[in-house]
């Protein structure tokens, strides 16, 4: 590691391309010109701010121009995810980082008790011992859990939503709703059906579990691997019945896109990749299929669009931005980072740095002057939210259940 590590450390020194992305590579090269260039005299625990330092927002991985087929052959982010996995081989990982990963678990648990833990994640004196003991910052705005899951509600209201003497659905998609949706943002998760079903596309959600991009944080790549087979399990069979796989938050449709293949190339994980799109660019592709209904009587105004981290990185345009001006939308988009990145910002090591990172967000949005707050992701709204003073964030599904009318 520490071989492979200086390699590409001594690239990058030459590059600098990424200086101002994000707190990794400005330690890095704080400490390279520390010690005069001589990566020789790094430290160990250089090595380990740097990969503690990093979130996996994968920005570096789109900007570096020595990415594979390169002959140099740089992932910095696997690189990081790397030295993330010797950590916790070497027993170095919290108990902290550890509980924080295990997402359905804690949503099942926090949503059993969603009076009294979202009660108490709002008390000072609560939040002052979550701050000593399991090192979660005392000032960081936490989700809410719903008394009511997202997969109950759809459940619940399966029958309901079927117009009765409406013609049968021509489309159909497996939702892959992941446990952001499910445990905390379920607004988004509705409003996604309700699209959707709008447009004439028949919805079902498959068993499914968390889709394992928090897992990166550790280094837990073997866990990751058994989400991806159990998940892969429960998708294939829809995909070979002939639907495609939705999903809402770009980390997930990331997963399944590109990190799944990457991790597990069999063919049944490849064929799940290939049907999966982020909801936004799959409503895009049925307006380029003359199949999206584009009667929208109410118009958003002017919007600030947040583009989060992992949309980007799938290099498929700005399919949110383009379905938002079809309602008549005017909108700026804001490419930063919001630094929220999953459990990166709720540790208090990492929360100061997290809301710097924001800052510059927040003043790209404050100067649109906009109606409307956007991101694709829940935990960058979280992030914008609490760094802009308070002003809610939408995920764009929702801007467009507005503009419907629904």
């Amino acid at each position: 590691m520490t071989q492979e590590t200086a390699r590409i450390f001594e690239v990058c020194d030459g590059c600098r391309r990424c200086f101002n992305l994000c707190p990794s590579f400005n330690t890095l090269f704080e400490r390279i010109d520390a010690q005069d260039g001589d990566l020789g005299k790094l430290a160990a625990g250089d090595y380990e701010r740097v990969a503690d330092e990093c979130y996996y927002c994968k920005l570096c991985y789109n900007h570096c121009p020595y990415t594979p087929p390169h002959q140099y052959e740089i992932d910095f982010p696997r690189l990081m995810v790397g030295w993330k996995k010797l950590q916790a081989q070497e027993g170095k990982a919290r108990w902290r980082d550890r509980l924080l990963v295990r997402t359905d678990w804690i949503g099942r648990l926090g949503t059993l008790l969603a009076p009294l833990a979202n009660w108490a994640n709002a008390q000072s004196w609560f939040r002052g011992i979550l701050h000593r003991i399991a090192g979660i910052h005392r000032d960081r705005q936490l989700v809410k859990f719903q008394g009511e899951t997202f997969p109950h509600w759809f459940e619940r209201t399966c029958d309901s939503r079927r117009s009765l003497g409406a013609p049968p659905p021509t489309l159909k998609v497996a939702l892959f709703s992941t446990c952001l949706v499910d445990y905390h943002s379920g607004e988004v998760g509705r409003a996604t059906v309700a699209v959707l079903e709008k447009n004439g596309v028949e919805v079902v959600r498959p068993e499914q579990q968390c889709c394992g991009m928090p897992h990166f944080d550790t280094g837990d790549i073997e866990t990751i691997l058994k989400k991806a087979q159990a998940n892969v399990a429960t998708l294939k069979p829809w995909v070979d019945r002939g639907y495609d796989v939705i999903a809402p938050v770009p980390s997930c449709s990331l997963m399944l896109k590109r990190e799944y293949p990457h991790l597990l190339p069999t063919e049944d994980v490849k064929l799940v990749a290939s049907h999966t799109f982020d909801v936004c660019e799959y409503l895009m592709k049925l307006k380029k299929q003359g199949r999206l209904d584009t009667n929208f009587p109410n118009r958003p105004g002017k919007i600030a669009y947040q583009i989060p981290c992992h949309l980007r990185d799938q290099n498929i345009g700005f399919k949110s931005k383009e379905l938002m001006e079809l309602t008549g939308a005017s909108v700026e988009v804001i490419e930063r980072c919001s630094g929220h990145d999953g459990t990166w910002g709720v540790k208090v090591e990492f929360f100061d740095l997290s809301m710097q990172i924001a800052a510059k967000a927040v003043r790209e949005v404050e100067a649109v002057q906009a109606d409307l707050v956007v991101s694709d992701c829940p935990l960058s709204g979280v992030q914008l939210t609490q760094a802009g003073g308070g002003k809610p964030t939408l995920h764009p599904i929702e801007v467009i259940r507005q503009a419907y009318g629904l």
